[in-house]
């Protein structure tokens, strides 16, 4: 077996050759003089290494930021990481590991001392990796079992309940989605993937208490009258006494007691208007509400046996607008943002949407159904018509024009962002156009990636950037524009990791007309040109509009 491999990434070439005399009997060293050499090759090689020693005092790219760029892309994961540093200041070490470190070697160095940390640190590390590995295992068995259940869960539904089989299943995915991107949009709720896992197993239970409703009602193809609505509504206690009648050792598990939340409280309402008990706002569970949410949204694009199913779009307009009660604002940008995600997720493995296949003749039954082909191939055609229209052949986002041709005359956009490169024309002088355009095109996709689905990006004209959100919290706005900073500042281009990237970013919040939302966000950008690498934000007073700013902050 040979040597496990060293990466030693230090601007020093004595520090570097010191740490190689100690080190090279045991390990194979191979060096890099400064953090972006280091990221090049670890992006190629990072398997080949077991520890990286990383300098944090390093010019063009400090230690900080390569073991920040490392965190981010998860390469910590299969590659230990120690700091090495001649300021071994508290704050320092602390900003270390919470970036990622696993230990920190102070300078001047000890050989003895060297050794032994590095030794026990690729010990450690490898443990920790294999106790990871048991965990995940376990973890994944009990995922085949929860799955067990939910599938049986869902043949009693079906058996018993008019709604789809299917239904219980779909609550499960659709939960579980709404918390993955819940804790990525808010650290309010605290959820651990324990929970998640928990929450979205416990959904399958939601209904249970449907068990005790008679056969006519559940199956009934017409309206309820009053009296048997009010029946239906008795499944929420009923289902959540039936677990609270349980032996008292399993009452106490977690599964029951989330279950037993769920049971209880998934038709309550955001508002105070549901059922049975009227809770309100936070009130309510979390786990209920999201449940809330998926039971929902799966009602409406399922067909039962009292109405057609809606198209996923038209189903998201129905809840965006209140049309099936009140939620939570930031679940309903959660389903927002993973609307397209779950379309795709939830399809039927027959109904393929995104293949064109072109029928069989002897398969088209009718007059009817050729033109119903046609028309769809037609509308096909049409939309690939219009991303040639609207489409920015470079970055692959909006183009000005569909800027121009829709959101002239718009008057319920949320806010407003104008986002300028910063020293493009240096990088287009120093680089070349070529590199220049390969910046354009990951800063649009970065921004991409940190938006919705269901904002538009637009590439504005030459290096400059305009997002627009629709319905979108205060809070939630601002922390997008200082994520879509953060992530334009540590890209890596390949072919160059020597370059560093970054962006101005000014935005507005409060509805008004573009025009003048567009004149207030490039104003906030021009004040983030200053400094460069800034976000700056206006508020627009609801009272008093003729006054633009009532609030500016100005973020980094």
């Amino acid at each position: 077996m040979g040597k496990q491999k060293i990466l030693i990434v230090d601007d020093s070439e004595i520090n570097r050759a010191l740490l190689a005399e100690i080190l090279e009997e045991q390990y194979e060293i191979t060096e890099a003089e400064n953090g972006s050499e280091a990221i090049s090759l670890l992006s190629k090689r990072r398997s080949d290494f077991s520890l990286l020693l990383l300098d944090i005092i390093m010019p063009d790219m400090n230690g900080f930021e390569v073991l920040a760029y490392i965190n981010n892309y998860h390469w910590n994961d299969s590659l230990a990481v120690m700091m090495i540093s001649a300021d071994d200041s508290p704050a320092n070490i602390k900003r270390a590991y919470e970036l990622g470190a696993f230990d920190y070697i102070s300078r001047p160095f000890d050989p003895i001392i060297v050794q032994r940390r590095i030794s026990n640190t690729m010990l450690l590390f490898a443990r920790q990796q294999r106790l990871e590995k048991i965990i995940t295992d376990q973890f994944q068995e009990q995922d085949k079992n929860n799955e067990l259940m939910i599938s049986i869960l869902s043949h009693i539904v079906e058996f018993r309940n008019g709604e789809s089989g299917l239904h219980v299943l779909h609550v499960n995915t659709i939960t579980k989605r709404l918390l993955e991107q819940l804790v990525r949009v808010t650290d309010e709720y605290s959820l651990s993937p324990v929970d998640i896992s928990l929450i979205s197993t416990a959904s399958a239970l939601h209904d249970i208490g449907k068990i005790s409703i008679s056969d006519s009602i559940l199956n009934k193809p017409g309206r309820l009258t009053e009296e048997e609505f009010e029946e239906i509504k008795t499944h929420t206690v009923i289902g959540a006494n039936m677990l609270s009648d349980l032996p008292i050792e399993q009452q106490e598990a977690p599964l029951v007691k989330v279950a037993s939340e769920i049971c209880r409280w998934h038709h309550e309402r955001y508002d105070g208007k549901g059922y049975p008990d009227g809770l309100k706002g936070e009130e309510i569970p979390i786990a209920a509400q999201v449940v809330s949410l998926a039971d929902v949204y799966d009602a409406l694009i399922s067909e039962r046996c009292y109405k057609k199913a809606y198209s996923y779009k038209k189903a998201l307009n129905m809840i965006l607008e209140g049309q099936c009660g009140a939620f939570n604002p930031t679940l309903l940008l959660c389903l927002q943002e993973i609307s397209e995600n779950l379309e795709k997720e939830l399809m039927v493995p027959d109904s393929k949407r995104e293949k064109r296949n072109i029928p069989n003749l002897r398969d088209i039954k009718d007059y009817n159904n050729l033109l119903s082909y046609e028309k769809s191939t037609v509308q096909f055609h049409m939309q690939q018509h219009l991303r040639l229209l609207y489409i920015d052949s470079l970055t692959r986002v909006y183009n000005r024009r569909y800027y121009d041709e829709h959101f002239q005359d718009v008057n319920n956009i949320q806010a407003m962002v104008v986002i300028d490169v910063d020293n493009f024309k240096q990088i287009n002088d120093n680089y070349g156009h070529d590199v220049g355009d390969i910046v354009l095109q990951n800063i649009a996709q970065t921004i991409l990636s940190c938006v919705r689905k269901t904002d538009a990006v637009i590439r504005y004209g030459g290096d400059e950037f305009v997002i627009i959100f629709f319905s979108i919290p205060a809070d939630i706005f601002k922390k997008k524009l200082e994520r879509i900073r953060y992530s334009v500042s540590i890209l890596i281009i390949d072919t160059h990791p020597e370059l560093r990237i970054s962006v101005s970013v000014g935005g507005v919040y409060g509805k008004d007309t573009t025009k003048r939302l567009f004149k207030v966000a490039d104003n906030m950008m021009y004040q983030s040109k200053k400094d460069k690498n800034k976000v700056t934000l206006c508020f627009i007073s609801e009272r008093n509009r003729t006054q633009a700013m009532l609030k500016m902050e100005k973020l980094q």
